[in-house]
């Protein structure tokens, strides 16, 4: 019996919603918010189940059309590179900050998936990090350590 390449890429991203999950619940939250109805938790345990839940039925579910991957056509050197840079940013998000790192893996990113357009590239990063992080500092009162937005006095 042969596996779609479908149903396998369901059932890895199963086994990392089962993982994903798992670790949800080893976030710490303080005591105070441990009955509230939102919490630190709370996001990732939804989402851990919605991919449980969602790729147990592409498991589960018959294919319409059975799909054929011909392999010579896909880009594994990509592929390898986007983890690498995915695997760098999380290694380096804490020491230069979250604004500075998140952008740089974007752009990274945005090249590395065959975007060549420079000013789109700057434009779908930087200022989309920085509303993002106005919405979490200014807005909804979350803090993210970022040294280098600290050494600038753009927050404290």
């Amino acid at each position: 019996m042969r596996i779609s390449p479908t149903k396998f890429i369901s059932l890895l991203f199963f086994i990392f919603s089962v993982f994903y999950l798992y670790t949800a619940h080893q976030i710490v939250v303080f005591t105070f918010d441990e009955n509230a109805p939102f919490n630190a938790r709370t996001f990732p345990i939804y989402l851990g189940w919605a991919g449980i839940f969602f790729s147990g039925l592409k498991i589960v579910l018959p294919e319409k059309v059975p799909t054929e991957v011909d392999h010579k056509y896909l880009d594994y050197k990509s592929i390898i590179y986007l983890i690498l840079v995915s695997i760098i940013y999380g290694a380096v998000i804490l020491k230069v900050g979250y604004f500075l790192s998140t952008s740089l893996f974007l752009i990274v990113s945005y090249y590395l998936l065959g975007e060549r357009r420079w000013l789109w590239m700057f434009l779908l990063s930087f200022p989309f990090v920085a509303i993002f992080m106005f919405l979490l500092h200014g807005v909804l009162n979350i803090y993210l350590r970022d040294p280098l937005l600290k050494y600038l006095g753009i927050i404290g």
